[in-house]
């Protein structure tokens, strides 16, 4: 359809929905594998950066002869850098392609991680730390765009999901690399990780850029070219928080990735302490307790984004929350370390995992082409400037009634996703042109 009176385009319809665009009709499972694979290697290193911080704590924490309290400062200063990332570089892959933006992304986020290992205090670790948030920010809302884009309607979800398994599978390396640090010190584990970094950014060079963006790309400049030489902004932030049915997008993507992301974090930095402080782990212990939970979170990952092309992305999103919100309360009730893990190989994937699988897959379906790294960007980045309080919202609270207390507070999120994905369309088994065509129609009556 194409727009003729005087109006402001609308941006769902700038690339003549309901038509897939010429170019893009070949998308199979080989090309969706191929996508999955190659974001997730740098979801599975992203992981690593992530979470080898926290696992390490007790090691940085003894090291500069610091407090719990400052590190939490640090984890802070590193989400807040992921929020500027994932902002940033979402708005930036609408702009320079999947491809270019994904290079970036991990090319900086590399070498600054390395750079990290060689802090000779803390504040110069927190400078880094929130530096290297910045490029490792980019890795989900540019991955995660490509992947979507990448597979047919029939298994977009499970294409997401096995995009998402490398982030478990990186969390992994970052225990193994936890488990090193005891030996050879933390500091060589953050500058080694240069060396995945390096290998994964000369497999990315392979990748083909995006059909679905370059089409709509050439469509988006010769309409600006034609309208009076204006610039070519659709990318602005303006330009979603114009428009009725993107601010309503936005809306939805912000409720659900508020819980997922302040959920997490409020989880990954401070569930190695908790373990060792409540259930009297060892170091060692608690981080074989962690591979267990890692390991069920790698498979119900995959099973979940399954589920979700079969019964759909809402009753499996919303059923994921509910577990993951009662089983969370439970598992931080009980003292038993039987019992906890027995609980957590359930609750802990719900929380830290299938939800994430599912609302990944979902906010990106909901934007269109046009602007989806931009608006899935600024739905999770959203979420993940909440999620700057976390580590000191929990460190505070855990003075008061416990980390397991905190924790159960943090549950009480997930009422946001439920009211999330309840305002949303269900997206299962259509095309992204199909679901772009029946939101215009739904809100403007077109």
């Amino acid at each position: 359809m194409t727009v003729r009176d005087n109006r402001p385009p609308h941006p769902s319809t700038d690339v003549t929905p309901p038509q897939r665009p010429s170019g893009i009709s070949d998308e199979t499972t080989r090309t969706g594998l191929a996508a999955s694979l190659l974001s997730g290697l740098g979801w599975l290193f992203d992981a690593y950066v992530i979470n080898i911080f926290a696992l390490v704590l007790p090691l940085v924490a003894l090291s500069f002869g610091t407090s719990p309290a400052r590190l939490g400062i640090v984890a802070s200063l590193f989400l807040l850098g992921y929020a500027v990332g994932t902002i940033g570089f979402g708005l930036l892959t609408d702009r320079l392609g999947r491809k270019r933006s994904l290079s970036l992304s991990i090319g900086g986020y590399a070498v600054l991680t390395a750079l990290t290992g060689a802090s000779p205090n803390i504040a110069t670790m927190g400078v880094l730390r929130f530096l290297t948030g910045v490029g490792g920010g980019g890795e989900l809302p540019v991955g995660a765009t490509f992947t979507s884009e990448m597979w047919p309607a029939r298994r977009r979800g499970l294409g997401i999901g096995l995009m998402y398994s490398g982030y478990p599978l990186g969390y992994l390396l970052a225990v193994g690399g936890a488990f090193v640090a005891d030996i050879i010190g933390w500091r060589w584990i953050f500058v080694m990780s240069l060396v995945p970094g390096v290998l994964i950014l000369a497999i990315r060079s392979a990748i083909k850029e995006s059909p679905r963006f370059v089409v709509v790309q050439e469509q988006m400049q010769q309409r600006s070219a034609q309208a009076r030489g204006s610039r070519h902004d659709f990318l602005n932030v303006r330009t979603i928080l114009a428009d009725k049915v993107e601010r309503r997008h936005l809306l939805i993507g912000v409720l659900i990735f508020i819980p997922l992301a302040y959920c997490y974090y409020a989880l990954s930095v401070f569930l190695p302490e908790y373990m060792r402080e409540t259930l009297h782990l060892s170091y060692n212990d608690t981080l074989v307790y962690l591979t267990f939970l890692t390991v069920s979170y790698f498979v119900l990952a995959i099973l979940v984004a399954w589920l979700g092309d079969i019964v759909g992305r809402k009753p499996t999103a919303i059923g994921s929350a509910v577990v993951a919100g009662i089983g969370g309360v439970a598992m931080f009730t009980t003292h038993s370390p039987a019992t906890f893990l027995a609980i957590g190989l359930i609750a802990y994937p719900a929380w830290v995992g299938l939800t994430w699988t599912i609302g990944i897959a979902y906010v990106n379906e909901i934007f269109p082409t046009s602007m989806r790294g931009s608006g899935f960007g600024l739905s999770v980045g959203a979420g993940r400037i909440i999620s700057i309080a976390a580590p000191t919202i929990g460190g505070a609270l855990s003075g008061s009634i416990g980390l397991g207390g905190s924790f159960k507070v943090a549950a009480g999120l997930w009422v946001l996703l439920v009211i999330g994905f309840l305002l949303g369309p269900e997206t299962k088994r259509k095309t992204l042109e199909e679901i772009e065509r029946s939101e215009a129609e739904r809100v403007h009556g077109r």
